[in-house]
C-alpha cells in the first residue's frame, strides 16, 4: 500500500488529546516529598510489563482483570482506576462494560467471577469503592457522561456506609445474599481511602462521605500499633481482634498507599501523624529488609517484601521524609517487574503515586506552570520522508513519543533515545488520522501535531 501524510503542526496540547489529562501528568503534590530516584520511566517499564502479560482480557463484550483465579472485583477496582489515568478509553470502558455485566442483587459486583459466569455473588468494598473512584477520573478524562456513572455508583455504594459507637462511619466490608456483613465487629480498614471518599462527596455533594474520610482515622489510630503504626489486615472498628486475621498481611499491607494520598492531595494531619510513624519504621528496617508479614509490634516479619508490601511503604516515606522517600523510591525503581497478580496490580497504584501521575484535577505544579511557554518554543519537527515513514527531529534523550487514535488508543510508543532525527514506521496502520505527542521528562507538552494518514 502506498501512503501519503499530511502532517498539521498544533499548538493547542491539550485540546487535540482524546483526554484532558494526558500521561504522564508528573504532578508534584502540594504536601509531601517526591522520591527523586524514581522516575516517570521506572513506571512505564513496570507498566509495559503489565500490559504485555495479558491481564486484561476480551471476555464477553467487555475487558476481565485477569488474577490467579478468574476476575477478582479489586483487580477490577484497580484496573479501571489505571486505565483511567493512563487515558486508555478503550480497555476503561471494556472493564466497566464487564463490571456492570457481573452486578447482582445487592447492586454490587460479585466478588469472583469469570467469563464463564458468577463463582461468588457477594461483594468486597474495596473493589467497588474504587470503581465509582475511577469513575470520578474518567470524569475528569472524559467528561459529563462518566459523571452521571460516577454518581451512580457512589450512591450505590454509599449502603456500604454503617455507625457504630453512636455516631463513626465505618465500612461494611461486603454483602452477601442481599445482607451486609461485618461492620462494627469486623471491618477492613484496607479498605477505606479518605482522599478517595472526599471526592466522592464533591460529586454527589453528599457530606456522609466527608465524615467517612474524617472517621477513617478513628477507625485506622484503633486499631494501630503506637509504635510501629502497624495495622491488622482485620478488626473490630474499636481496634479489637474479630475473626479474620489481626497480623499486617496482605490486606493491610495496602493501607500506606490508601492513607497517604489524603495527605499528598489534601495535607490531612491525622494522616501524616500516622503515615510518619508507619514509614519512620519502615525506615529504620531499611528497604531491603520490609518483610511480607508483621505481628502489630513488628516481630515475625517473613521473608523478602514483594511489591504489594514494599512499594506502599515507599509511598507512606512521602509523608516522612527526603532521606526516606529517596531511599525506598530508589528501592522500588530497582524492582524487577512481578508478573504475580497481586503485586503486578498494586505495582501500578504505587508507581503511579511514586512518579506524581496519581493526581486529582487542581493539584498545583508550579514548575510545569512556569515552563508552560517555553515548551511551545521548542524546535521539534515532523516530516515526512515517504514509503510509510514519519521522520522526528529535535526530541531530547529521555522524552516520550506517543502516536495514538483520536479516541485514545496508544498505536506506536517509546522514549527518545536523544537521536537527532528519529524514525517511525507507519506502514502497518489503518488510513485516518492520529495524534502525535511528544513530552519531556517531567511530562511538559513539547509538541503536539495532528498527524493524517491516508
Amino acid at each position: 500500500m502506498k501512503y501519503s501524510i499530511v502532517v498539521v503542526l498544533c499548538f493547542l496540547f491539550s485540546g487535540i488529546f482524546a483526554q484532558e489529562y494526558p500521561f504522564p501528568q508528573n504532578v508534584t503534590y502540594p504536601y509531601g516529598y517526591m522520591p527523586a530516584t524514581f522516575s516517570t520511566e521506572n513506571y512505564e517499564n513496570w507498566y509495559n510489563g503489565f500490559m504485555s502479560g495479558n491481564f486484561l482480557q476480551e471476555c464477553n463484550g467487555g475487558v476481565a482483570p485477569r488474577t490467579d483465579n478468574g476476575t477478582k472485583v479489586e483487580a477490577m477496582g484497580w484496573a479501571m482506576i489505571l486505565t483511567a489515568y493512563m487515558g486508555d478509553k478503550e480497555n476503561f470502558d471494556g472493564l466497566y462494560a464487564f463490571y456492570k455485566s457481573k452486578i447482582q442483587g445487592h447492586g454490587m459486583m460479585a466478588w469472583l467471577t469469570s467469563c464463564n459466569g458468577v463463582s461468588d455473588g457477594g461483594s468486597a468494598s474495596d473493589g467497588d469503592l474504587d470503581v465509582a473512584f475511577s469513575l470520578c477520573v474518567a470524569a475528569w478524562q472524559w467528561g459529563e457522561s462518566y459523571r452521571e456513572e460516577a454518581i451512580k455508583v457512589i450512591n450505590t455504594v454509599e449502603k456500604l456506609i454503617t455507625k457504630c459507637g453512636g455516631d463513626v462511619s465505618v465500612l461494611y466490608p461486603g454483602f452477601g445474599g442481599g445482607s451486609p456483613y461485618g461492620g462494627c465487629n469486623e471491618t477492613d480498614i484496607s479498605y477505606y481511602t479518605p482522599a478517595f471518599f472526599r471526592v466522592f462527596a464533591e460529586f454527589t455533594d453528599n457530606d456522609a462521605w466527608e465524615k467517612l474520610a474524617d472517621d477513617t482515622y478513628i477507625i485506622l489510630n484503633n486499631g494501630a500499633n503506637d509504635q510501629t503504626g502497624l495495622v491488622p489486615d482485620w478488626q473490630t472498628w474499636e481496634g479489637g481482634r474479630c475473626s479474620r486475621n489481626y497480623t499486617y498481611a496482605y490486606d493491610a499491607c495496602r493501607v500506606p498507599w490508601r492513607i497517604t494520598l489524603d495527605y499528598l492531595w489534601n495535607g490531612n494531619e491525622e494522616a501524616k501523624k500516622w503515615c510518619t510513624t508507619i514509614a519512620g519504621w519502615a525506615n529504620e528496617q531499611g528497604p531491603a529488609n520490609i518483610g511480607s508479614t508483621y505481628n502489630l509490634d513488628g516481630s515475625g516479619g517473613h521473608g523478602g517484601a514483594g511489591m504489594a508490601f514494599l512499594g506502599s511503604h515507599a509511598v507512606a516515606t512521602m509523608a516522612h521524609s527526603q532521606g526516606a522517600a529517596d531511599s525506598f523510591g530508589k528501592r522500588v525503581a530497582e524492582m524487577n517487574y512481578d508478573n504475580y497478580w497481586y503485586n503486578a496490580y498494586l505495582g501500578n497504584m504505587y508507581m503511579l503515586t511514586l512518579s506524581g501521575n496519581m493526581w486529582r484535577p487542581g493539584l498545583s505544579n508550579a514548575k510545569r506552570d512556569a515552563n508552560e511557554n517555553n515548551a511551545r518554543k521548542n524546535a521539534i519537527t515532523l516530516q515526512n520522508h515517504g514509503n510509510g515513514k514519519l521522520v522526528l527531529s529535535g526530541v531530547e534523550k529521555g522524552y516520550n513519543v506517543r502516536l495514538v487514535t483520536l479516541d485514545g488508543k496508544q498505536v506506536r510508543h517509546f522514549i527518545s533515545g536523544g537521536q537527532k532525527r528519529t524514525s517511525i514506521d507507519v506502514t502497518s496502520l489503518e488510513k485516518g488520522c492520529y495524534v502525535l505527542s511528544v513530552r519531556d521528562r517531567e511530562g511538559i507538552a513539547r509538541k503536539g501535531h495532528i498527524v493524517s494518514i491516508f
